[in-house]
């Protein structure tokens, strides 16, 4: 199915998948102050969809709301409106990734997986957004989604937890500063561990040689010592746990190190390639809370929303953003995911369809 018959043959259809407060929720975000022309919450959800979702240009845009009855709108008249329409946008993405959910495995605990994309603008080769994601894992949600600039750095210091929930985080969050909010919240963390960006101290306050620990873990043996975070004068005793990976997986990143180091005109640290042979996660939780196995596997399920994030740039190139206005690339990217997402609903309907109207038993449903 074509991006276009989202707007037009089957709109109908999209429109039955959207929440039902299309009109409450476009007020509430003034997304659409003046209704002169496109008067109302749909019709303006179907022009950010086509220029978004569909790659329209604004000029295009202009002349398909002419042939669709939207109205006659100038290049200039679409431009305010999608400028006006992201807050909004991303409200629609949090409602329906609330409802789908992520993922139906889940640990019992209260466990939140946060994770961050980057997004370029035209011509750049750098980071110019940065999309935020927080998921709840126990309640299957969609807890949080913000977009930043590239200064918004990924962190825990952004993110407010829960007394006793658990957070989880890949080796961009292995700062002591993060960690210690995190904390200091009185929440927990697991999070993967770098060598490099993330000191670890013993209880007498000497730095520890996490390499050199690493080195004493074998193949098939889980290694697990207790280290300290420090941030200012706070100390918050943690574990360091350690798995040795497989070859396969230990050359895989070793290659991605050089690789990283070529491009820079760099000669590879010895030390990033011999602990790219092993999988570091630091915890503040005891071992009588979660063994290192647990640890390890509980640190698996963020790569879920890897895999998601992946998925999106791949099938709806969410990696890059057509407009350098700040507020109309919040609107196609915000458009770009609610897109995404409408797109997999109507996919996932037409694979669950039986003719009859039900499954023909227990073990099809």
């Amino acid at each position: 199915m074509e991006n276009t018959d989202l707007i037009n043959e089957e709109w109908r259809h999209v429109l039955s998948l959207l929440p039902g407060d299309l009109e409450a929720s476009c007020e509430e975000k003034l997304a659409l102050v003046r209704r002169r022309r496109i008067s109302s919450a749909e019709d303006l959800l179907r022009l950010c969809l086509g220029y978004s979702l569909c790659d329209m240009s604004l000029r295009q845009l202009a002349a398909w709301s002419t042939v669709a009855g939207l109205g006659e709108l100038s290049d200039v008249a679409i431009l305010k409106r999608l400028r006006h329409a992201s807050e909004w946008l991303g409200h629609l993405v949090l409602q329906m990734l609330q409802k789908r959910g992520v993922t139906r495995q889940v640990p019992g605990c209260q466990v939140r997986i946060l994770d961050a994309t980057t997004i370029q603008r035209p011509g750049s080769k750098g980071t110019d957004l940065r999309l935020h994601a927080s998921f709840d894992l126990a309640g299957q949600r969609l807890s949080a989604l913000e977009l930043t600039d590239a200064s918004g750095g990924e962190t825990f210091k952004r993110h407010r937890v829960q007394a006793g929930e658990i957070v989880l985080g890949d080796r961009g969050y292995a700062h002591g500063a993060g960690i210690a909010s995190i904390l200091r919240q009185q929440g927990h963390v697991v999070v993967r561990g770098h060598w490099q960006n993330l000191p670890l101290k013993s209880a007498r306050g000497k730095k520890v040689d996490t390499i050199a620990l690493m080195s004493l873990v074998g193949d098939g043996e889980v290694g697990d010592w207790p280290v300290v975070v420090e941030d200012g004068r706070d100390r918050f005793p943690m574990r360091m746990i350690v798995i040795k990976k497989s070859a396969p997986a230990a050359e895989c990143e070793r290659e991605e190190i050089e690789k990283e180091a070529r491009r820079k005109g760099r000669t590879p640290d010895p030390r990033s390639l011999r602990a790219a042979g092993y999988v570091m996660v630091v915890t503040d939780l005891a071992e009588t809370e979660l063994s290192a196995t647990q640890a390890l596997e509980l640190y698996r399920f963020r790569w879920q929303i890897e895999m998601e994030f992946k998925r999106l740039k791949g099938l709806h190139h969410l990696d890059h953003v057509r407009a350098k206005d700040e507020n109309l690339a919040r609107t196609y990217v915000f458009g770009k995911l609610l897109g995404a997402v409408i797109v997999e609903e109507m996919t996932e309907g037409a694979l669950a369809f039986f003719p009859w109207g039900f499954p023909l038993s227990a073990e099809a449903a």
